[in-house]
């Protein structure tokens, strides 16, 4: 059957109001470009389009700012606290942050690092925005070798000031990139944020923002079909006039926008019948509703309360029993993963950079609306609180840890008290037994 012709013939058109299509990640490595385009919707637009979801969806805006802020807790510290301040003047608290909120947010982080004149110590490591980098092609290399820096890989006249950096680990230059990123399957250059599944309900919120916006601003306009009464025209006289609907009256921007028809007499004026659409405002807060769901769910918050996101108690017999409940499994499913793969890219990066080993780890960061419930619920004060919940929400691992290192002093309090008093002693009995 030939669809064409059934077109050509007909005397009604339907307008397509959306051409949007899944996003298709790709790294292009089939370009003359020596550095490696990484796209979603098209060739080089994957940070683009990242961004936008952030500025653009508020839960998601606020999905990233209050994970990352988690991700990097407290601060970066040392276990032996004689080591912190010269820890902080190589890695200054800062430049972690920025890190922690790039991996978050992009799925990628960098670290700027600098070697002395010998290139056997590290001496300084500055964030750099991981937007700004693009990875060398391979070629006959197993690893990376250079990453491309530029501040905006749009402009064709900054392009040709770009600055070629080697990677970690590959040159005896001064200055190297520590580029942070997590596994990807079909993926090599670069990596995904653990949110990207839900991009395009980001993009849908903001789209829906919009729409309200430019409804409210301009009026509302419900959907339409037009008829126009001066004969049909020909074909490509009709796709003229579609393209021009299209192009002034679709898309969110245009919400509520009005139309002016200019008639040579009444009876050839087109006539412009309302389609009425039941329950509209139902659809569009289910709409909103499911996108919200959907991206609180790309980035695993177990309980939107976290973030002020008022629900249900759920079953549980007081919001603080949740909160604690879901930021337990929040700090263990989603946090510490990311705190892993920037303490293992640092370790290693210092290790190979004559500096021994500190015993770093991030200092959690426990949210205040926990800390409050938990303080009017005892009556006690926040400070008071504040190492309370956090043993309380202590891993497995560290609950073993714990356990186990109970066992072993006690193992070594009997081992003592046999060698003084042996084992048929009284004392050894109730003391033990």
């Amino acid at each position: 059957m030939n669809t064409n012709n059934i077109k050509r013939d007909a005397k009604f058109s339907v307008v397509n109001f959306s051409d949007s299509v899944l996003p298709h990640i790709s790294e292009d490595t089939k370009t003359r470009y020596a550095w490696v385009p990484f796209g979603l919707f098209g060739q080089d637009d994957f940070w683009e389009a990242v961004v936008m979801s952030y500025t653009d969806s508020t839960t998601n805006a606020t999905s990233v700012n209050n994970l990352a802020d988690l991700i990097f807790g407290k601060g970066l510290y040392t276990t032996d606290p004689e080591l912190q301040k010269a820890f902080e003047k190589i890695i200054p608290q800062e430049e972690t942050k920025r890190v922690c909120f790039d991996l978050k947010l992009y799925g990628n982080a960098a670290y700027q690092v600098y070697w002395n004149d010998e290139h056997t110590k590290i001496i300084k490591m500055f964030h750099i925005p991981v937007q700004t980098l693009r990875a060398e092609k391979l070629y006959d290399n197993t690893r990376i070798q250079n990453y491309y820096y530029c501040t905006d890989w749009n402009d064709q006249r900054k392009l040709r000031d770009k600055i070629k950096l080697p990677a970690f680990g590959t040159s005896d230059e001064k200055r190297e990139i520590l580029y942070i990123k997590d596994y990807q399957p079909n993926l090599y250059y670069y990596s995904l944020p653990d949110w990207v599944s839900a991009l395009q309900f980001a993009i849908a919120e903001g789209e829906l923002s919009n729409l309200h916006l430019n409804s409210i601003t301009n009026g509302f306009l419900p959907t339409m079909m037009i008829n126009f009464n001066n004969g049909v025209p020909a074909p490509e006289e009709r796709q003229t006039i579609e393209d021009l609907l299209y192009a002034k009256f679709t898309g969110t921007n245009n919400g509520g926008r009005f139309m002016v028809s200019f008639n040579d007499d009444k009876e050839n004026q087109p006539t412009i019948t309302p389609i009425q659409i039941d329950n509209l405002h139902e659809k569009f807060q289910y709409i909103a509703e499911y996108a919200q769901d959907r991206i609180l769910v790309g980035h695993k918050i177990t309980s939107p309360l976290l973030f002020g996101i008022r629900t249900a108690n759920n079953g549980f017999s007081s919001q603080s029993e949740e909160m604690k409940t879901a930021f337990s499994i929040l700090q263990t499913m989603t946090i510490q993963p990311f705190q892993n793969l920037i303490l293992n890219f640092i370790n290693t990066a210092l290790n190979e950079g004559g500096i021994e080993d500190l015993g770093l780890y991030f200092e959690q960061l426990t949210p205040l609306v926990i800390l409050s419930q938990t303080a009017e619920e005892t009556d006690k004060t926040i400070a008071q609180v504040e190492d309370e919940v956090n043993d309380s929400m202590a891993t497995p691992d560290e609950e073993d840890e714990n356990i186990q290192e109970e066992t072993i002093n006690r193992d070594d309090e009997e081992l003592r008290f046999i060698r003084t008093h042996g084992t048929n002693s009284g004392h050894f009995k109730n003391r033990f037994n």
